[in-house]
């Protein structure tokens, strides 16, 4: 344990933090009782005591959860019981996305629940659901560019679409998308687990905290910089691109009411999405508040989840109409909502 705690003492340093024997700071980070700490605090700044931060935390993904859930059954119920329905590939990558989704918030749930009960979590689980939830944002955002460059090629190739993205195509397209994220995934663990110690527990539970105590090279840290930098802003670029792509083909379009809401609920999913996970990776060590902020990036980031659905499944009019159907009232009394 000795010679585990002088070596991520010496990479603290790295990341603007000193340690003594390293560099020269007025502030050392120590080892004691099992816990990383200041000598004169917490690793980690706290605003917010840690049981009523945990709370907080658990409450808001708990939620989301469950929100995300009753939103998105009737639109899988209705994907999987229609073979029409299957055969289009935006709507295998939308049942795809909603089940990473929710497999993401469930995984949040369990974590913060164990560290609500506990009051802390161990530096092992901790960098678990961090890679795990990398995993899903990867997922996330790869479906997202797929499901993006459908409708691109769709308004773009309309006669060529079925030849592009044949039924082989489809079932390729989504198992390299799950197969991709998790070989990145098992990259991140292969290089990390066995620089890590299993046992040590910490209150707050981020990258930057894990990331300094895993490799003497720093070869965690640029993994994760270039996963960061380059798959994910290129991604987001990608997206952008083939947004305002399909936007340009259908300009005539934009003028209806329901093309401009659409429209404008996707730049927002993205936005919620997107930002808040780009601020947590990149900002939110070099930021004094960081329990407000933290807790200010899981709302909105789990609000962007939360939007996928209403987005991409309750927008489409194909949809709207399967699930009418699904109502006893439904077949000559009510009709799908067109705004």
């Amino acid at each position: 344990m000795q010679a585990w705690s002088e070596s991520c003492l010496c990479q603290v340093v790295d990341v603007g933090w000193g340690a003594p024997g390293c560099a020269s700071s007025s502030t050392a980070v120590l080892l004691q009782d099992g816990k990383l700490q200041w000598d004169g605090g917490s690793l980690w700044y706290e605003q917010i005591k840690t049981e009523l931060f945990l709370k907080i935390k658990l409450v808001i993904t708990s939620v989301s959860c469950l929100v995300n859930l009753l939103l998105s059954l009737p639109l899988l119920f209705v994907i999987t019981r229609n073979p029409s329905v299957q055969r289009k590939l935006r709507y295998v990558l939308l049942a795809n996305l909603l089940i990473c989704d929710n497999l993401q918030l469930l995984l949040s749930t369990v974590h913060f629940s164990t560290c609500f009960y506990l009051r802390h979590c161990s530096l092992i689980n901790c960098f678990m659901f961090i890679i795990l939830s990398f995993n899903f944002c990867i997922v996330e955002v790869f479906f997202t560019i797929a499901f993006s460059v459908d409708r691109c090629i769709a308004i773009k190739w309309p006669l060529q679409y079925e030849t592009i993205f044949s039924s082989g195509r489809k079932k390729t397209i989504v198992a390299a998308v799950w197969l991709l994220a998790i070989l990145l995934t098992l990259v991140a663990l292969f290089v990390a687990l066995n620089k890590l110690p299993m046992n040590v527990p910490i209150e707050r539970c981020h990258l930057f905290i894990v990331a300094p105590c895993l490799s003497d090279s720093g070869i965690f840290e640029g993994y994760s910089t270039l996963m960061s930098a380059i798959l994910l802003l290129g991604s987001y670029l990608c997206i952008l691109g083939c947004l305002l792509l399909l936007c340009w083909d259908t300009r005539l379009f934009l003028k209806t009411r329901r093309a401009w809401v659409t429209l404008v609920m996707q730049v927002l999913q993205l936005i919620f999405y997107s930002a808040p996970l780009l601020v947590d990776i990149f900002l939110i060590k070099n930021l004094k508040d960081k329990d407000d902020t933290d807790i200010t990036i899981i709302a909105i980031f789990n609000l962007g989840i939360s939007l996928v659905p209403l987005v991409y499944g309750y927008r489409s009019v194909e949809l709207q109409g399967l699930l009418w159907k699904l109502l006893p009232l439904s077949r000559n009394t009510i009709q799908p909502i067109s705004c």
